[in-house]
Formats: structure tokens, C-alpha cells, sequence
């Protein structure tokens, strides 16, 4: 049987009507190449609807990033079978709805257990760092707007590649705790008319140099300077100290201490290979991190996964100690008072990943057995989890369950073979 469903993407002006065999599940293909900034294998760019020819071509999509991150996520959750990212939109805690957002057009599923982890999990990451870029985004937008600037300060240090992460974080705590009680940042602070800050933790791995932790800042400052080599200056001349104080070498005059300000750091462009520079904002370098792309053969944790599903063992021991390490940290922190400042209001992590849309209608219900067949049959280069919701989107309730149908008959023949 073949049916017609419509494949909308927005970078696509038409919507292209193609031929899809129920009964033939749709793959999303993964080879060993580098991950896009918004989550996406370039080979992932592909999606097989029919699997003989049906092959839509373009740039991602937000269904193909969806499905990357739910691939993710079954990788994660292979490795960390302990962790709550285990259970993420997989246990049922009711019957599994299928809801589309009124607004935004995009289906999602109710009823499932879901982590909130922004280390581990690469679907509730997403979600979370998209709250957190529009507050960042309030936040500067109105404090510039009353007259006040920015700056993006990043932070770096010397590694090794036979660093232990959990270390290099423990000596990094203490390094930052250090620089920010001692007198000549307060004195700076004072001078400089520094209103807060907001600190994004971020960490990447190259076979280089091994793990590289290193934060990005976002200060909010009531007068605007020229230029910032002064500035650099007694930052990097404090950081130095503070970093050889708590064992982490003294960071280099190039790379310590980085300082953007003005119209750069307003529309700051991620310096990991955003291809759609225009569209990334300094918000988006705080928030985004999950999504960005290492350089000079770094990998970002997230790329990590793609690796490991691509067979690749050590990846993987890298991605468990990666979650170790960053298990119970904060990603983004904001300096006491500042969100009260502009009137934001204070959600946890957990939270904004547990939150629903109010304008959210239900599509469908799937039963018990159906939703057993969905997660039995699937793959980490195949979640039907991310397949039905594409379905759903694209070709309505009938062909979603129609899927569905193909995938319970494929479950039961598996477990009776087994």
C-alpha cells in the first residue's frame, strides 16, 4: 500500500508530496561525519521516506534535528542505564498521548517520564536551552535598552590530554570562587560599573589535549567602554593568579581571557562552525552548547553519542565520564538579584522540562502494547519514538497509525523469534 504524505521543512518553499510504503519504517542515516550546530549529522540530512528512493535533500530541518536528538538520547541511555535520561520519554506514567502544539504546529508526546537533564539527555537539553536563551535574550535586550552594555567574557586554562575532568572541574570551582571574592574584583567590579553576570559551564574533548572545560560569561555593565585592553588586562592578570593557585598552570596571554563587547557581542558568532552566522547571538553561545560543533577535531559531549553509535567504544567511556563529572552542576548560573532585576522568574532545570503547552491538542493514544512495539523495534539509528512524531506532523493520525500498526506485527514476530 502506498500513501502520499506532505514533508514540510522550512527551508523548502514547496511542500513536496511523496510516495511512502506503510509498512517500510522511515531511516534516518548516520555515517561518520561531524555533527551541525543545530544537532544534525550532515548525512542526517537525508530522511528516507520511501526505501527505495524517496529522499528529500536540503539542510536540516526541525524534524531531522528531532530525530537526531532522540538518537542521541537511546545512545545516552545505553550508557547511562542507571540515570534518569534511561527512563526519558520512555516509561509510561499513563497512557501515552500524541500532542500537537497549537501554535507551533510540532507534535509531542504526554504521559512519559521525562529526566530534565541537561548533561545527559539531548531532547530535554534542547528544551531547556531554548527557555534559557529567551530569558538571556529579555534580560539583554532590556538592559541595553536603558542605556547599559554587554560582554561576553570567556575563561579559559592550560589542560593535558591525561586530565582528569572531575579534577580540572574541582580546581575550576575553586579558581572562580577565589577570582570573585577577591579585593581587586571587587574593586574592578566598582569601577567598571558591573551590574551581574550570567555563567554558561561548558566542556569539549580533543585527542590533543584532552578535556577542555571553560566558561563563557555574560556581563551586564552600566557603562560602555572603547575598547578593552585594560580591561583584558586586570582580568587575565587575576585569572592567571587564581588559576596557579589552585593547580590549573597559567593561562596564555592569546587564549586566558577572551573580552567581546559592543556590536560584536551583541551578535556574537559561535567560533565552532555555525554555518547560519546571522541567526547566532551572544544568547545562543551561553545557552546552546549542547548543539554547537568542536573545531580542530574537538568533539562536544553530544558528538560524543554520535561517535559511540557509529561503534566507536572509547567515545562512549568518554560520554559516562563526562556525565560523572558534571553530575549536579549548574550549566547556567546568574549572579544573585539579576533575574529579580528584570523581572524573571526563577525555574529549575526540571521545571522547564517537565512544562506543557497550554494550546497543546491531543491527536491520539497509544495503547500499551503499541508503545511497547515502538521502543521494542527501535534502534539508536532508528527511534521510531521521533519517527511517529514526524508521521504524526507530516501525514496526520492515519499514517501514524498506520506505522504503528507495521511496527507491532515487526514487534511480535522479534519476540516470538526470540
Amino acid at each position: 500500500m502506498e500513501q502520499s504524505i506532505s514533508i514540510k521543512s522550512e527551508n523548502h518553499k514547496n511542500t513536496q508530496n511523496l510516495p511512502v510504503k506503510i509498512g517500510v519504517p522511515l531511516v534516518c542515516l548516520r555515517k561518520h561525519e561531524p555533527v551541525t550546530d543545530d544537532g544534525a549529522s550532515r548525512a542526517s540530512k537525508k530522511i528516507i521516506v520511501n526505501s527505495q528512493d524517496g529522499v528529500i535533500n536540503g539542510k536540516p530541518c526541525p524534524q531531522e534535528n528531532r530525530i537526531i536528538r532522540y538518537q542521541r538520547q537511546s545512545a545516552s541511555r545505553r550508557l547511562l542505564s542507571d540515570k534518569r535520561v534511561s527512563k526519558c520519554l520512555r516509561w509510561r506514567i499513563g497512557k501515552v498521548q500524541v500532542l500537537k502544539s497549537v501554535e507551533f504546529n510540532k507534535c509531542h508526546y504526554g504521559n512519559l517520564t521525562i529526566c530534565g537533564s541537561v548533561w545527559d539527555c539531548p531532547v530535554c537539553a534542547s528544551k531547556i536551552a531554548e527557555v534559557r536563551r529567551l530569558e538571556l535574550t529579555l534580560a539583554t535586550k532590556q538592559h541595553i535598552s536603558l542605556g547599559g552594555s554587554v560582554l561576553l567574557v570567556t575563561l579559559t586554562y592550560p589542560h593535558q590530554r591525561e586530565d582528569d575532568l572531575s579534577v580540572l572541574l574541582s580546581r575550576q570551582s575553586k579558581a572562580m570562587q577565589w577570582f570573585y571574592r577577591h579585593r581587586d574584583y571587587k574593586d574592578l567590579k566598582k569601577r567598571y560599573m558591573k551590574k551581574g553576570r550570567v555563567r554558561a559551564l561548558e566542556v569539549n574533548h580533543g585527542e590533543a589535549n584532552g578535556w577542555h572545560p571553560h566558561i563563557h560569561e555574560l556581563w551586564f555593565m552600566d557603562m560602555h567602554l572603547s575598547d578593552f585592553e585594560t580591561l583584558h588586562l586586570e582580568v587575565l592578570t587575576l585569572w592567571r593568579k587564581a588559576c596557579v593557585k589552585h593547580g590549573l598552570g597559567v593561562p596564555s596571554f592569546e587564549h586566558g581571557v577572551d573580552i567581546k563587547g559592543g556590536d560584536y557581542a551583541a551578535k556574537y558568532v559561535t567560533k565552532f562552525g555555525q554555518e547560519d552566522k546571522k541567526d547566532w547571538s551572544i544568547e545562543h553561545e551561553l545557552t546552546k552548547s549542547n548543539v554547537k560543533k568542536g573545531r580542530k577535531g574537538s568533539r562536544s559531549p553530544f558528538q560524543l553519542l554520535d561517535d559511540y553509535i557509529e561503534g566507536d567504544k572509547r567515545a562512549g567511556a568518554l560520554f559516562i565520564e563526562y556525565s560523572q563529572a558534571f553530575k549536579g552542576k549548574r550549566q547556567l548560573t546568574w549572579s544573585r538579584g539579576l533575574k529579580a532585576q528584570f523581572e524573571l522568574e526563577e525555574k529549575s532545570d526540571d521545571e522547564i522540562a517537565h512544562e506543557q503547552e497550554d494550546t497543546a491538542i491531543l491527536l491520539a493514544e497509544i495503547e500499551t502494547d503499541e508503545w511497547r512495539a515502538i521502543i521494542g523495534t527501535s534502534t539508536p539509528k532508528q527511534d521510531n519514538r521521533a519517527l511517529v512524531l514526524t508521521l504524526a506532523e507530516n501525514g496526520g493520525v492515519d499514517v501514524m497509525r498506520r506505522f504503528i500498526s507495521d511496527l507491532v506485527i515487526r514487534y511480535k514476530k522479534l519476540i516470538n523469534v526470540t
